[in-house]
């Protein structure tokens, strides 16, 4: 394999790739994972399979397959008002009588702009935490504005707008539902019998801090790199008092739109199980019917960068990473970190990408040069 450590090396080189970990599956089964570079540049410490990440969007993927759990048993549809199950009004002011769907919110056709963070933030600094999501929802709410809504009907194929506040309302939808608080709920119903045991949405689950990347931010103005986050120097962070907290208040503390942490052979794992039909071994986190159903392009369309042509529920459907191979699933970008997690359904195979800090540079793809060359390159080794 020295000639495929090599040419990776190649590319990490070129686009100055901080540090790596990916994996293939081929024919359904995890056949090679490997980690390059560093997962902290200042104390020399590694990246291997086993060092966590924090994955960003491809996070919302576990979210939707959450969704999806429950709707599987009778407590939800996707065509259901969100409404009817956070126990508010959910409505575009613009247009007061459309519901707003958990298949709109799962497919970026609810018509809700990315007007959150502020209260993404200031929900996960309070501690213990007292804002709701009825706090940016609602008219009135001290993080309400009238951005929050674009001008389109809600569920226009025309006016998709990718949207993280969707994935905190379906976070808040799985805790209504579950009554279980939303990592704990991942954890028990998704990590737990996936055997993801590196893999939460809670910071305090983690059993090393010292496996956990640091993202890493290019700052081209002074040509380094700097902290973008989880710079936690081998120590966890002050723990959030819970004991208050009434699951189906506030998704957001949990950061289901992108703070999912895991490693790179946990993830795999999900992506197995989704690969083979809802199972992996003997466990089925999911009815075959359900995942193709979640496979399925629900909308398509053409985005002004071209990113997102085709949107399943939650998975993003693409034709653009591999030429000639149409793949399932969903990228992130935050904090400096790139990562990728794709399958070809009909062939079983596929891939992941994670990469804590690169130079990111786009000629006239819709994905940066460095995931397509790192994604071609585990193509033509392994998989054609």
């Amino acid at each position: 394999m020295n000639s495929l450590d090599e040419r990776i090396q190649q590319v990490m080189d070129k686009h100055r790739v901080v540090g790596l970990a990916a994996s293939v599956i081929r024919e359904g089964k995890q056949i090679w994972s490997a980690g390059y570079g560093w997962a902290n540049v200042e104390r020399r410490i590694p990246v291997t399979s086993q060092t966590v990440f924090r994955i960003a969007s491809i996070s919302k993927t576990v979210v939707a397959t959450a969704v999806m759990q429950l709707v599987e048993k009778g407590l939800c549809g996707i065509d259901q008002d969100v409404g009817d199950i956070l126990g508010f009004a959910v409505r575009n002011f613009k247009h007061p009588n459309v519901p707003i769907t958990l298949k709109q919110i799962m497919t970026h056709t609810s018509g809700l702009q990315d007007e959150y963070v502020r209260f993404v933030v200031d929900s996960r600094r309070e501690n213990p935490p007292k804002i709701r999501l009825v706090d940016i929802l609602l008219p009135g709410g001290t993080y309400y504005t009238d951005n929050l809504w674009g001008d389109g009907q809600p569920g226009d194929p025309d006016c998709f707008e990718y949207s993280n506040l969707g994935a905190v309302i379906l976070a808040t939808v799985v805790e209504r539902l579950s009554n279980e608080r939303f990592d704990e709920y991942c954890k028990k119903h998704l990590f737990e019998p996936l055997q993801m045991n590196d893999t939460s949405f809670h910071i305090g689950d983690l059993k090393d801090m010292d496996s956990v990347a640091v993202l890493y931010e290019y700052s081209e103005g002074d040509d380094r790199f700097i902290v973008g986050t989880d710079d936690f120097g081998g120590r966890k962070p002050e723990a959030m008092d819970y004991s208050g907290y009434v699951p189906g208040t506030n998704g957001a503390l949990f950061s289901p739109q992108g703070g999912l942490r895991t490693n790179v052979d946990n993830l795999t794992r999900f992506l197995e199980a989704h690969t083979n039909a809802g199972k992996l071994n003997d466990v089925q986190i999911l009815k075959p019917e359900t995942v193709d159903l979640m496979h399925t392009p629900h909308w398509s369309g053409h985005r002004r960068d071209g990113f997102f042509r085709n949107c399943g529920l939650q998975f993003l459907i693409t034709d653009d990473l591999i030429p000639g191979n149409r793949l399932i699933g969903h990228s992130g970008d935050a904090y400096g970190l790139l990562s990728d997690m794709y399958l070809h359904k009909q062939e079983k195979w596929g891939f992941i990408l994670l990469m804590n800090g690169l130079i990111q540079r786009k000629e006239q793809g819709v994905y940066f040069e460095a995931e397509e060359e790192l994604a071609r390159l585990l193509h033509s080794a392994f998989l054609r």
